[in-house]
C-alpha cells in the first residue's frame, strides 16, 4: 500500500473512533442538555422579569451564579422528594439553599411555578399574585437566579420554575469566586459556571459543532484515500506482457 495511502486511511479510522467518542459523550451526558435548556428559558424569565422592573421604574437585576446554583439545587430536590413549598418536608427553608452556594446576602426572596410550559405565561402568573409579585418589584433586591427544570412530580411530567432574589453583603464589588459546590445529589453542579475548560467542551452545543467539524475532515480524507487509492499487485502474478512461452508450461512426448 502506497505510504500516503496509509496516512490517509489511518486518518479516516481516527475521525471515525473521535466520531464514536463525541456520539458516546452526547448520549452519556444528558445533564449539560437539559442544562442547555434550561439555559434559554431562563434568560427569558430574566429578560421578563429585568423589563417589568424598568417600566416601573426600578433597577434591572444582574444574574448571578450562585443564585442560579441554589435556585437549580432547590428545583432539583422539588423534585426529588415530590413536594412544591418553599419550605422542605424535613424543615428545610428556601433560605438554606441560598446560604450552600456561600451568597452572603441582606435580602432574599423566592418564587415557585409548577406545570407552566411558557415563560410568559409563568411570569404573568407571577405578577397576578400578590406574594409573588412583592418579590418582583422589591427595590432592595440587586440580583437574581433562576433554574428551570423538566421532570416527574408524583408520577407526572411537569416542569419546575425556581426564581431567587438577593442583595449582597459586598454589594456589587464581590469578587468573582465561583469555586463553590452544589448540594449532595444534585444533578447540575456548577453547569453554569464550569470549573474547568473540560466541563465547558462537553456542552451539547460544543459536542455538536465538533461532530460537524469531525464529519467535514472525514469526508474530506475519505475522498483522498479514493484518490490515493491504488490496486494491490500480487506478488509472482506474470504479467500481461509476458510472451505467451512464460505464461503456459507445456510437454512434448517422444517415442
Amino acid at each position: 500500500m502506497d505510504k500516503l495511502q496509509k496516512i490517509f486511511l489511518v486518518i479516516v479510522i481516527s475521525l471515525v473512533a473521535f466520531k464514536a467518542i463525541i456520539g458516546f459523550g452526547i448520549f452519556f451526558y444528558p445533564l449539560s442538555t437539559a442544562s442547555n435548556n434550561i439555559e434559554v428559558s431562563s434568560k427569558e424569565l430574566i429578560n421578563l422579569t429585568n423589563q417589568y422592573r424598568i417600566n416601573r421604574g426600578l433597577k434591572p437585576l444582574a444574574q448571578n451564579p450562585r443564585l442560579t446554583q441554589a435556585a437549580l439545587n432547590h428545583a432539583n430536590d422539588l423534585l426529588t422528594k415530590n413536594y412544591f413549598d418553599h419550605t422542605s418536608p424535613d424543615g428545610r427553608k428556601f433560605s438554606q439553599w441560598i446560604n450552600d452556594v456561600n451568597y452572603k446576602y441582606f435580602y432574599v426572596g423566592e418564587n415557585l411555578a409548577i406545570d407552566f410550559d411558557d415563560d410568559k405565561r409563568a411570569f404573568q402568573a407571577w405578577v397576578d399574585s400578590p406574594e409573588h409579585l412583592a418579590n418582583l418589584e422589591k427595590p432592595q433586591y440587586q440580583e437574581i437566579g433562576i433554574a428551570v427544570v423538566k421532570g416527574e412530580m408524583k408520577g407526572q411530567d411537569t416542569t419546575v420554575m425556581v426564581q431567587m432574589f438577593g442583595s449582597r453583603v459586598m454589594g456589587a464589588n464581590e469578587e468573582n469566586n465561583y469555586n463553590f459546590s452544589g448540594s449532595s445529589g444534585s444533578v447540575a453542579q456548577n453547569y453554569f459556571y464550569p470549573e474547568n475548560g473540560l466541563e465547558k467542551y462537553l456542552e451539547p452545543k460544543n459536542l455538536q459543532k465538533l461532530n460537524i467539524i469531525n464529519d467535514f475532515l472525514l469526508i474530506i480524507f475519505i475522498i483522498l484515500v479514493l484518490i490515493a487509492y491504488k490496486p494491490l499487485k500480487r506478488k509472482n502474478q506474470p504479467s500481461i506482457k509476458s510472451p505467451m512461452t512464460r505464461r503456459y508450461q507445456a510437454k512434448t512426448f517422444k517415442e
